[in-house]
């Protein structure tokens, strides 16, 4: 008789419906690498022992010597829910088993490791090129959802990258838009250099790109007059991909000195066909500040020229840049230099067609060299000089949105109101009652949206000016400082915006223990119209309340303040931009009041 087989036992429509979103988490990492140009290792499923233990792995790539590993982990997110819900405890600690996996991959049996990896896939040429030293080892961790890792987290699990969401969004973007070229982006996230990719050099030196005759322009052209020079060159567009990086406000890198926008699938594709079909390339000029190294020299014997010594054009000067990866950095054309990305597929007819063009057309680029002087050795003083320099050149283009303004603003004066007001978000964005609930990034999908919020309240309440309307004149007073102190230090500065961020986390704690039912992201409370009316209210009490006040007022202050701030009430009394009228209707009476009786 002929035992049956088991039948798999059917997934219940919520397990369908689980297991859907985890494959569509797994492709997602997959297409980030895959795209970038990375072979893929099929390991899913794949059980070995090392290290004394049994592991298994859920991705795996390959470029030349460099592997990288990601796990992919959704499965925990709700077994910790449900767990949580019924009061049982929940020990699984994934991220050590992660840890102690990667420690043993790259450190203890990373040869080993390689040794199975080349008997699991004995046709991939690339794991028989590379001796075990040379192959240089990652492992990424993408929990799905996670919108922020703690510091304690990246402190502990030092053998992991911990790729939250943003990141994780800000990969799959770029990779979709500029395929095989997004690997140097990612060469940079991992810190490796160009000498790390492949092969050593047996010269031990990284080769300079020669520029032959380029246009070196004396100060009396320019207008600088504080020792920045400009150059003009011709450089291809494999070179610039290669070598170039941008400032993108909303990429990985969460700086506060970022200022370019993201790239626009659209536009890349619509300037792609463009070249493609006219077989040109532009006229107009990629801006670029140049790498510390740039070389210039006499074309004929080879002598270095100081360039403060260059006062008029000479056309028998040459200059070479030093080839690293994410060295070059764009201040304006990126569409046009990434219209020419690297398609990880060959056989793409589009890809055949620019391939040649990738290698042969030149861009024409004007450098901006950036003097050996006290000044700018600052990288702030920089930031500022190319924000400053972005958004000249942008201002006929297409409009430079809200959110990359003020990130400029920021840069260009991290004291004023805007530059506050976003550092204060940031810090908002941590802690209850706002963790995780501002849109900081293009790549997030938080629901609040930050530049109404701080064009029409919170800049105007943080501005450094000794005026009773602004939180300012409350923390000198605190500090003890005297009323004309200036805000320059950056010591003095961190404190000024926890000083701020503390007491509108106070703030909004009350609001929300008095409307905890309304506490919903789709509800009329945590829209911009009602957050911003609660903002201006509180600017505008602050003389009557001689500052800013503990939660037991605020609270006590809304306790008798009653309207339905549910998403589906059509009557809500207030729309648009109506955040004053608000203010002084309700909320500020409402204050005003409290603050009578309590004295």
């Amino acid at each position: 008789m002929v035992k049956k087989k088991n039948k798999k036992p059917k997934l219940t429509k919520e397990q369908l419906a689980e297991k859907k979103k985890r494959d569509a988490f797994s492709k997602q990492i997959e297409n980030i690498f895959v795209l970038s140009g990375f072979t893929k290792l099929s390991v899913k499923g794949w059980q070995f022992l090392l290290g004394g233990k049994q592991n298994e792995l859920d991705h795996c790539f390959i470029y030349e010597n460099i592997i990288i590993i990601c796990e992919d982990t959704i499965r925990f997110v709700k077994e910790k829910e449900q767990a949580l819900a019924a009061g049982m405890p929940f020990n699984k600690n994934h991220k050590l088993e992660k840890e102690e996996t990667s420690k043993i991959i790259r450190e203890t049996e990373k040869a080993s490791f390689i040794k199975l990896l080349r008997d699991k896939f004995p046709s991939e040429e690339t794991l028989q090129r590379y001796t075990q030293q040379e192959f240089n080892i990652y492992y990424l961790y993408f929990e799905y959802g996670i919108t922020r890792y703690i510091k304690e987290d990246i402190e502990r699990y030092t053998h992991l990258n911990l790729i939250d969401k943003s990141t994780f969004s800000y990969f799959c973007l770029m990779s979709k838009s500029i395929k095989a070229s997004f690997k140097y982006e990612l060469f940079k996230y991992l810190k490796l250099r160009i000498q790390d990719i492949g092969k050593p050099d047996p010269s031990g030196n990284s080769v300079n790109l020669p520029i032959v005759t380029p246009i070196i322009y004396p100060d009396s052209v320019t207008g600088y007059k504080d020792g920045i020079r400009m150059v003009s060159f011709m450089m291809k567009p494999i070179d610039l991909i290669k070598y170039s990086y941008v400032l993108r406000k909303d990429g990985w890198e969460k700086q506060p000195d970022m200022y370019q926008r993201l790239l626009t699938v659209k536009r890349i594709k619509s300037i792609r066909d463009f070249v493609i079909a006219k077989k040109t390339t532009f006229i107009n000029n990629i801006i670029v500040t140049l790498p510390d190294g740039v070389r210039f020299f006499n074309k004929d014997n080879r002598e270095t020229v100081i360039l403060d010594n260059v006062v008029r054009f000479d056309n028998n000067i040459m200059m070479e840049i030093p080839t690293e990866y994410n060295s070059i950095g764009i201040i304006d054309g990126q569409h046009r230099v990434f219209a020419f990305y690297e398609d990880c597929d060959k056989d793409n007819t589009d890809e055949q067609l620019i391939k040649p063009m990738r290698d042969s057309y030149n861009l024409l680029v004007t450098g901006i060299i950036y003097p050996d002087n006290e000044k700018y050795k600052h990288l702030s003083e920089r930031r500022r000089f190319e924000s400053e320099l972005f958004v000249s050149i942008n201002k006929n283009a297409k409009p430079v949105d809200a959110d990359t303004l003020i990130q400029i603003q920021a840069i260009m004066n991290p004291t004023s109101g805007e530059a506050v007001s976003r550092r204060v978000i940031e810090l908002l964005n941590n802690d209850a009652p706002f963790e995780n609930m501002f849109q900081l990034s293009k790549t997030d999908d938080a629901p609040i949206k930050i530049a109404s919020i701080i064009q029409y309240a919170m800049s105007s309440l943080l501005v450094a000016k000794n005026v009773p309307t602004s939180l300012y004149k409350y923390w000198l007073k605190k500090n003890n400082y005297s009323n004309d102190f200036v805000l320059e230090q950056s010591k003095d500065i961190e404190d000024y915006i926890k000083y701020c961020a503390n007491s509108l986390r106070t703030y909004f704690k009350a609001i929300k223990g008095r409307f905890l039912n309304y506490w919903d992201k789709n509800s009329r409370l945590l829209k911009v119209i009602s957050l911003n009316a609660f903002i201006i209210a509180f600017k505008e009490t602050l003389a009557n309340t001689q500052g800013p006040k503990n939660y037991d007022f605020y609270l006590n202050a809304f306790r008798d303040f009653n309207l339905d701030f549910s998403s589906d009430n059509t009557n809500f009394p207030y729309a648009g931009a109506q955040y004053s009228k608000f203010a002084k209707a309700l909320i500020i009476p409402a204050i005003n009041k409290q603050n009578r009786d309590s004295l």
